[in-house]
């Protein structure tokens, strides 16, 4: 089933590279938090994997498993990634059936969903004892400007061979935030393709993360993540 990302996944990188985004800083960051409160960690999950840019980096240390619902990017993971464990599947009903000594949800995936308490629940079940969740949260409500300005975007491959552009509008209907897209999509020997896609996202509340964690067993802290006005909920299982 085609996802949001039917047309864009091969492009997704390369725009979010022209932004500055360092994966690989990201994964050792996060690497070590995750030893810092789990020592020997060794097994990691990570949910809406995306193209696979952060597992490529975590499977240095860690055996990875990665899940997302959207088949376009899995495509790209595994290109990227062959022979990595890649699930499709939806992290409100993730249903594995294996434990890991850390969960991850980075880049604001979990807001996709309406049902928060769920998804954080479904992640929380598939940790080990004294497991670690982390979960990057989408920008604080009192954060989000309304109307935002436009956001334009531009990159090109090393080799020319492929360039985009993406220009970004943002609105909001009561706590629901949409992103609405527009790319032109350049390759060489052919036409230019004009691409339109929609994002919701869900402005949660501070204290909402912090009950979804609750709810789920597990004690939480909030750290800064690598987006401004964007948290990180840390969660710990017990032993």
């Amino acid at each position: 089933m085609p996802g949001p990302f039917e047309r864009t996944a091969e492009v997704y990188d390369l725009l979010y590279s022209a932004t500055g985004k360092d994966y690989a800083a990201e994964a050792a960051d996060l690497h070590a938090l995750i030893q810092s409160l789990r020592p020997g960690a060794g097994a990691l999950l990570d949910v809406a994997c995306g193209t696979g840019a952060h597992l490529a980096h975590l499977r240095r240390w860690y055996a990875v498993t990665g899940v997302d619902i959207d088949p376009n990017m899995l495509a790209v993971a595994r290109r990227r990634c062959p022979g990595l464990d890649l699930v499709a599947a939806d992290m409100r009903d993730l249903a594995l059936g294996r434990r890991f000594d850390a969960v991850t949800c980075l880049f604001s995936s979990v807001a996709y969903g309406d049902d928060l308490d769920g998804a954080v629940a479904a992640m929380a079940a598939h940790l080990a004892p004294r497991g670690v969740l982390v979960v990057d949260g989408w920008i604080r409500p009192e954060r989000w400007l309304d109307p935002a300005p436009p956001h334009p975007l531009m990159a090109r491959s090393h080799d020319g061979s492929l360039a985009v552009s993406r220009m970004g509008a943002s609105t909001t209907d009561g706590r629901r935030t949409r992103l609405d897209l527009q790319y032109l999509i350049g390759r060489t020997g052919e036409p230019t393709e004009h691409v339109v896609e929609h994002h919701d996202l869900v402005l949660y509340r501070d204290d909402e993360y912090r009950a979804a964690f609750a709810a789920a067993g597990l004690s939480v802290d909030v750290v800064a993540g690598p987006y401004p006005d964007r948290d990180r909920y840390v969660g710990t299982a017990s032993a």
